[in-house]
Protein backbone atom coordinates (compact mmCIF):
# COMPACT_ATOMS: atom_id res chain seq x y z
CA UNK A 1 0.00 0.00 0.00
CA UNK A 2 1.56 3.29 -1.35
CA UNK A 3 1.52 6.05 1.46
CA UNK A 4 0.62 9.47 0.65
CA UNK A 5 0.89 12.79 1.50
CA UNK A 6 -1.50 15.77 -0.17
CA UNK A 7 0.22 19.18 0.47
CA UNK A 8 -2.23 21.79 -0.14
CA UNK A 9 -6.13 22.18 0.59
CA UNK A 10 -7.30 25.14 -1.06
CA UNK A 11 -9.45 24.98 -4.01
CA UNK A 12 -8.98 21.95 -5.20
CA UNK A 13 -7.04 19.77 -3.16
CA UNK A 14 -10.11 18.82 -1.07
CA UNK A 15 -10.98 16.68 -4.11
CA UNK A 16 -7.86 14.90 -3.92
CA UNK A 17 -7.94 14.34 -0.13
CA UNK A 18 -11.86 12.95 -1.25
CA UNK A 19 -10.42 10.31 -3.77
CA UNK A 20 -7.18 9.23 -1.58
CA UNK A 21 -8.97 9.04 1.12
CA UNK A 22 -11.46 6.46 -0.48
CA UNK A 23 -8.70 4.41 -2.04
CA UNK A 24 -8.22 1.07 -0.61
CA UNK A 25 -4.15 1.26 -2.44
CA UNK A 26 -3.22 4.18 -0.57
CA UNK A 27 -2.81 5.22 2.74
CA UNK A 28 -3.63 8.86 3.61
CA UNK A 29 -0.91 10.09 6.18
CA UNK A 30 -0.94 14.05 6.00
CA UNK A 31 -2.71 16.89 4.62
CA UNK A 32 -0.85 19.75 4.60
CA UNK A 33 -1.70 23.93 3.79
CA UNK A 34 0.40 27.23 5.51
CA UNK A 35 -2.99 28.68 6.60
CA UNK A 36 -4.56 27.54 9.89
CA UNK A 37 -8.11 27.11 9.06
CA UNK A 38 -7.12 25.07 5.86
CA UNK A 39 -5.83 22.15 7.86
CA UNK A 40 -8.29 22.63 10.72
CA UNK A 41 -10.78 21.91 8.48
CA UNK A 42 -8.80 18.89 6.96
CA UNK A 43 -9.10 17.48 10.48
CA UNK A 44 -12.71 17.73 10.77
CA UNK A 45 -13.79 16.32 7.79
CA UNK A 46 -10.49 13.45 8.36
CA UNK A 47 -9.91 13.29 12.01
CA UNK A 48 -7.92 10.28 10.94
CA UNK A 49 -5.14 12.11 9.00
CA UNK A 50 -2.77 14.05 10.44
CA UNK A 51 -2.07 18.04 9.41
CA UNK A 52 0.82 20.05 9.16
CA UNK A 53 1.81 23.78 7.85
CA UNK A 54 5.27 22.82 7.04
CA UNK A 55 5.67 20.35 4.12
CA UNK A 56 8.92 19.45 5.22
CA UNK A 57 7.65 17.40 7.76
CA UNK A 58 6.58 14.95 5.53
CA UNK A 59 9.13 14.94 3.87
CA UNK A 60 10.74 13.83 6.47
CA UNK A 61 8.95 10.94 7.84
CA UNK A 62 10.37 7.89 5.90
CA UNK A 63 6.74 6.20 5.74
CA UNK A 64 5.54 8.54 2.98
CA UNK A 65 6.13 7.61 -0.36
CA UNK A 66 4.17 10.08 -2.55
CA UNK A 67 3.23 13.68 -2.01
CA UNK A 68 0.23 15.24 -4.38
CA UNK A 69 0.98 18.49 -4.73
CA UNK A 70 -1.48 20.57 -5.10
CA UNK A 71 -0.46 24.62 -4.63
CA UNK A 72 0.21 27.95 -6.36
CA UNK A 73 1.82 26.81 -9.85
CA UNK A 74 4.66 29.20 -8.51
CA UNK A 75 5.39 26.89 -5.50
CA UNK A 76 5.49 23.46 -7.31
CA UNK A 77 9.23 23.47 -8.53
CA UNK A 78 10.20 24.21 -4.93
CA UNK A 79 8.18 21.53 -3.32
CA UNK A 80 8.67 19.09 -6.46
CA UNK A 81 12.78 19.50 -6.41
CA UNK A 82 12.55 19.10 -2.38
CA UNK A 83 10.38 15.98 -2.62
CA UNK A 84 12.10 13.99 -5.28
CA UNK A 85 15.59 14.45 -3.40
CA UNK A 86 13.99 13.30 -0.22
CA UNK A 87 12.89 10.14 -2.39
CA UNK A 88 9.17 10.36 -2.81
CA UNK A 89 6.98 10.33 -5.91
CA UNK A 90 5.51 13.24 -6.68
CA UNK A 91 2.07 13.63 -9.03
CA UNK A 92 1.63 17.51 -9.63
CA UNK A 93 -1.11 19.57 -10.53
CA UNK A 94 -1.26 21.27 -13.83
CA UNK A 95 1.28 22.89 -15.36
CA UNK A 96 3.78 20.92 -13.19
CA UNK A 97 6.38 24.36 -13.23
CA UNK A 98 6.04 27.51 -14.12
CA UNK A 99 8.80 27.24 -16.92
CA UNK A 100 10.36 25.01 -19.00
CA UNK A 101 13.68 25.29 -17.24
CA UNK A 102 12.17 24.59 -13.66
CA UNK A 103 11.29 21.35 -15.94
CA UNK A 104 14.19 20.12 -17.52
CA UNK A 105 15.55 19.92 -14.02
CA UNK A 106 13.34 18.54 -12.20
CA UNK A 107 13.47 15.94 -14.80
CA UNK A 108 17.09 14.96 -14.43
CA UNK A 109 16.59 15.06 -10.43
CA UNK A 110 13.94 12.11 -11.10
CA UNK A 111 15.32 10.14 -13.42
CA UNK A 112 19.03 10.08 -10.86
CA UNK A 113 16.06 9.25 -7.91
CA UNK A 114 14.27 6.59 -10.18
CA UNK A 115 11.12 8.49 -9.23
CA UNK A 116 7.91 9.12 -10.81
CA UNK A 117 7.05 12.07 -11.94
CA UNK A 118 3.79 12.89 -12.97
CA UNK A 119 1.41 15.74 -14.10
CA UNK A 120 -2.48 16.09 -13.13
CA UNK A 121 -3.70 16.61 -16.39
CA UNK A 122 -6.87 14.78 -15.57
CA UNK A 123 -8.69 14.82 -18.73
CA UNK A 124 -6.33 12.51 -20.22
CA UNK A 125 -8.31 9.70 -17.61
CA UNK A 126 -11.58 11.15 -18.49
CA UNK A 127 -13.88 8.59 -20.53
CA UNK A 128 -15.33 11.02 -23.33
CA UNK A 129 -11.60 11.76 -24.01
CA UNK A 130 -10.41 8.67 -24.24
CA UNK A 131 -13.13 7.75 -26.42
CA UNK A 132 -12.63 10.50 -28.85
CA UNK A 133 -8.68 9.04 -28.94
CA UNK A 134 -10.24 5.92 -29.93
CA UNK A 135 -12.31 6.83 -32.52
CA UNK A 136 -9.77 9.17 -34.06
CA UNK A 137 -7.14 6.32 -34.29
CA UNK A 138 -9.58 3.71 -35.47
CA UNK A 139 -10.23 6.41 -38.32
CA UNK A 140 -13.72 7.03 -37.93
CA UNK A 141 -13.27 10.67 -38.81
CA UNK A 142 -10.97 9.83 -41.49
CA UNK A 143 -8.46 12.70 -42.06
CA UNK A 144 -9.15 15.34 -39.33
CA UNK A 145 -9.78 19.24 -40.89
CA UNK A 146 -9.90 21.08 -37.39
CA UNK A 147 -10.55 21.10 -33.50
CA UNK A 148 -12.85 23.66 -31.61
CA UNK A 149 -12.56 23.42 -28.31
CA UNK A 150 -14.43 26.12 -25.82
CA UNK A 151 -13.46 26.36 -22.00
CA UNK A 152 -15.23 29.83 -20.66
CA UNK A 153 -17.01 30.36 -17.41
CA UNK A 154 -17.78 33.23 -15.08
CA UNK A 155 -14.44 32.90 -12.35
CA UNK A 156 -12.61 31.90 -10.88
CA UNK A 157 -10.27 35.18 -11.56
CA UNK A 158 -6.67 35.68 -10.47
CA UNK A 159 -4.27 38.10 -10.14
CA UNK A 160 -1.19 35.93 -10.12
CA UNK A 161 -1.16 34.56 -13.39
CA UNK A 162 -3.14 34.74 -16.46
CA UNK A 163 -6.26 32.11 -18.45
CA UNK A 164 -3.46 30.78 -20.34
CA UNK A 165 -1.35 29.48 -17.42
CA UNK A 166 -5.06 28.30 -15.24
CA UNK A 167 -6.82 26.79 -18.25
CA UNK A 168 -4.84 25.92 -21.93
CA UNK A 169 -3.13 23.10 -19.96
CA UNK A 170 -6.37 21.29 -20.45
CA UNK A 171 -6.78 21.37 -23.54
CA UNK A 172 -3.19 21.95 -24.77
CA UNK A 173 -2.88 18.28 -23.05
CA UNK A 174 -6.42 17.04 -24.98
CA UNK A 175 -4.73 18.27 -28.37
CA UNK A 176 -1.43 16.44 -27.87
CA UNK A 177 -3.21 12.88 -26.49
CA UNK A 178 -5.59 13.32 -29.30
CA UNK A 179 -2.83 14.48 -32.01
CA UNK A 180 0.08 12.73 -30.53
CA UNK A 181 2.05 15.42 -32.08
CA UNK A 182 3.16 19.04 -30.71
CA UNK A 183 1.56 22.07 -33.10
CA UNK A 184 3.84 23.42 -35.57
CA UNK A 185 3.09 27.15 -34.34
CA UNK A 186 1.04 28.88 -31.78
CA UNK A 187 -0.57 32.31 -32.13
CA UNK A 188 -2.62 34.33 -29.44
CA UNK A 189 -5.04 37.16 -29.23
CA UNK A 190 -5.99 38.16 -25.67
CA UNK A 191 -6.85 41.09 -23.27
CA UNK A 192 -6.78 42.20 -20.00
CA UNK A 193 -10.75 43.18 -19.02
CA UNK A 194 -10.45 42.90 -15.13
CA UNK A 195 -6.54 42.90 -13.72
CA UNK A 196 -4.18 44.68 -16.05
CA UNK A 197 -1.77 42.78 -17.53
CA UNK A 198 -3.64 39.83 -16.45
CA UNK A 199 -5.01 37.98 -19.76
CA UNK A 200 -8.72 36.71 -18.77
CA UNK A 201 -9.92 36.22 -22.27
CA UNK A 202 -7.50 34.75 -24.91
CA UNK A 203 -8.20 32.91 -28.60
CA UNK A 204 -5.20 30.51 -29.21
CA UNK A 205 -5.03 29.36 -33.16
CA UNK A 206 -2.81 26.32 -33.43
CA UNK A 207 -1.26 24.55 -36.66
CA UNK A 208 -0.96 21.24 -36.81
CA UNK A 209 1.34 18.97 -39.80
CA UNK A 210 -1.26 17.46 -42.08
CA UNK A 211 -3.10 20.60 -42.35
CA UNK A 212 -5.29 20.73 -39.25
CA UNK A 213 -5.80 23.66 -37.46
CA UNK A 214 -7.44 24.11 -34.04
CA UNK A 215 -8.84 26.80 -32.27
CA UNK A 216 -8.96 27.31 -28.51
CA UNK A 217 -11.15 29.87 -26.78
CA UNK A 218 -10.64 30.72 -23.03
CA UNK A 219 -12.16 32.80 -20.81
CA UNK A 220 -12.97 33.49 -17.23
CA UNK A 221 -15.34 36.33 -17.67
CA UNK A 222 -18.42 34.06 -19.80
CA UNK A 223 -21.73 34.75 -18.57
CA UNK A 224 -22.14 30.90 -19.42
CA UNK A 225 -20.04 27.71 -18.58
CA UNK A 226 -18.97 26.45 -21.73
CA UNK A 227 -17.14 23.04 -21.67
CA UNK A 228 -17.51 21.76 -25.34
CA UNK A 229 -15.32 20.85 -28.30
CA UNK A 230 -15.76 19.92 -32.00
CA UNK A 231 -13.59 17.11 -33.82
CA UNK A 232 -14.44 17.36 -37.92
CA UNK A 233 -13.29 14.83 -39.93
CA UNK A 234 -13.32 14.18 -43.57
CA UNK A 235 -15.94 11.26 -42.92
CA UNK A 236 -17.37 11.99 -39.73
CA UNK A 237 -17.58 14.96 -36.59
CA UNK A 238 -17.60 14.28 -33.37
CA UNK A 239 -19.20 16.86 -30.25
CA UNK A 240 -17.33 16.46 -26.87
CA UNK A 241 -19.82 18.56 -24.30
CA UNK A 242 -18.34 17.91 -21.31
CA UNK A 243 -20.79 19.77 -19.56
CA UNK A 244 -23.60 17.25 -20.59
CA UNK A 245 -24.27 14.64 -17.99
CA UNK A 246 -26.00 12.12 -20.33
CA UNK A 247 -24.60 12.49 -23.53
CA UNK A 248 -21.11 13.95 -23.34
CA UNK A 249 -20.15 12.48 -26.85
CA UNK A 250 -22.18 12.50 -29.99
CA UNK A 251 -20.44 11.01 -33.46
CA UNK A 252 -22.20 12.79 -36.48
CA UNK A 253 -22.02 10.79 -39.89
CA UNK A 254 -21.79 14.31 -41.50
CA UNK A 255 -19.68 16.24 -44.18
CA UNK A 256 -19.42 17.99 -47.13
CA UNK A 257 -18.60 15.30 -50.42
CA UNK A 258 -17.17 16.50 -53.79
CA UNK A 259 -18.95 15.13 -57.30
CA UNK A 260 -15.99 14.10 -59.18
CA UNK A 261 -17.81 15.18 -62.38
CA UNK A 262 -20.50 17.77 -61.83
CA UNK A 263 -22.65 18.75 -65.29
CA UNK A 264 -22.46 22.06 -64.00
CA UNK A 265 -20.59 24.53 -62.34
CA UNK A 266 -21.33 26.01 -59.04
CA UNK A 267 -22.53 24.97 -55.67
CA UNK A 268 -23.76 21.60 -57.48
CA UNK A 269 -20.40 20.47 -56.80
CA UNK A 270 -20.80 19.53 -53.39
CA UNK A 271 -23.49 17.12 -51.92
CA UNK A 272 -24.05 17.72 -48.53
CA UNK A 273 -23.84 14.48 -46.35
CA UNK A 274 -26.10 13.88 -43.59
CA UNK A 275 -26.25 10.69 -42.10
CA UNK A 276 -27.39 9.25 -38.50
CA UNK A 277 -26.42 10.99 -35.27
CA UNK A 278 -24.83 8.34 -32.55
CA UNK A 279 -23.88 8.40 -28.71
CA UNK A 280 -21.30 6.04 -27.88
CA UNK A 281 -21.32 4.01 -24.60
CA UNK A 282 -18.82 5.81 -21.99
CA UNK A 283 -17.37 3.82 -18.91
CA UNK A 284 -18.56 6.24 -15.88
CA UNK A 285 -15.42 6.56 -14.20
CA UNK A 286 -14.43 9.57 -12.18
CA UNK A 287 -11.77 10.90 -14.18
CA UNK A 288 -9.77 11.70 -10.85
CA UNK A 289 -9.97 8.52 -9.35
CA UNK A 290 -8.22 6.81 -13.04
CA UNK A 291 -5.96 9.35 -12.46
CA UNK A 292 -4.60 8.88 -8.64
CA UNK A 293 -4.81 4.59 -9.02
CA UNK A 294 -2.53 5.06 -12.46
CA UNK A 295 -0.02 6.76 -10.19
CA UNK A 296 -0.52 4.23 -7.69
CA UNK A 297 0.17 1.44 -10.72
CA UNK A 298 2.98 3.80 -12.37
CA UNK A 299 5.16 3.67 -8.38
CA UNK A 300 4.32 -0.21 -7.86
CA UNK A 301 4.92 -1.33 -11.65
CA UNK A 302 8.08 0.97 -11.88
CA UNK A 303 6.02 2.04 -15.54
CA UNK A 304 6.06 5.73 -16.78
CA UNK A 305 2.58 7.33 -16.62
CA UNK A 306 0.54 8.55 -19.37
CA UNK A 307 1.19 12.16 -18.08
CA UNK A 308 4.53 11.50 -17.54
CA UNK A 309 7.00 14.04 -17.15
CA UNK A 310 8.00 14.87 -20.75
CA UNK A 311 4.31 15.20 -21.59
CA UNK A 312 4.31 17.56 -18.62
CA UNK A 313 7.52 19.45 -20.69
CA UNK A 314 5.71 19.71 -23.96
CA UNK A 315 2.59 21.50 -22.67
CA UNK A 316 4.84 23.59 -20.70
CA UNK A 317 6.36 24.86 -24.19
CA UNK A 318 3.18 25.09 -25.74
CA UNK A 319 1.96 27.52 -22.84
CA UNK A 320 5.73 29.40 -22.89
CA UNK A 321 4.77 29.96 -26.97
CA UNK A 322 1.59 31.10 -26.67
CA UNK A 323 2.90 33.62 -23.45
CA UNK A 324 5.22 34.63 -26.11
CA UNK A 325 2.73 35.12 -29.26
CA UNK A 326 0.14 37.61 -26.11
CA UNK A 327 3.34 39.70 -25.87
CA UNK A 328 3.89 39.96 -29.37
CA UNK A 329 0.02 40.95 -29.79
CA UNK A 330 -0.46 37.94 -32.00
CA UNK A 331 2.57 36.57 -33.46
CA UNK A 332 2.87 33.08 -35.21
CA UNK A 333 5.44 31.52 -32.65
CA UNK A 334 6.94 28.57 -33.88
CA UNK A 335 7.19 25.54 -31.48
Amino acid sequence: MITVAVVGYGYWGPNLVRVWNNNNRANLKYVCDIQQDRVDLAKKNYRYVETTLDYHDVLRDPEVDALNIVTPIFTHFEIAEAALQSGKHILVEKPLTASSEEMKKLIAIARKQQRVMMVGHTFLYSPPVLKVKELIRAGELGQLDFIQLTRINLGKVKHDFNVIWDLAPHDFSILEFWLEELPLSIQVVGKASTFKQVCDVAYINLKYDHDILANIHLSWISPVKIRQSYIVGKKKMIVYDDVNTTEKIKLYDMGIDKINDPETFGEFQLFYRTGDISVPRLNNIEPLNAECNHFIDCIENNTVPRTDAEHALRIIRMIEAAQESLRQEGASIKI
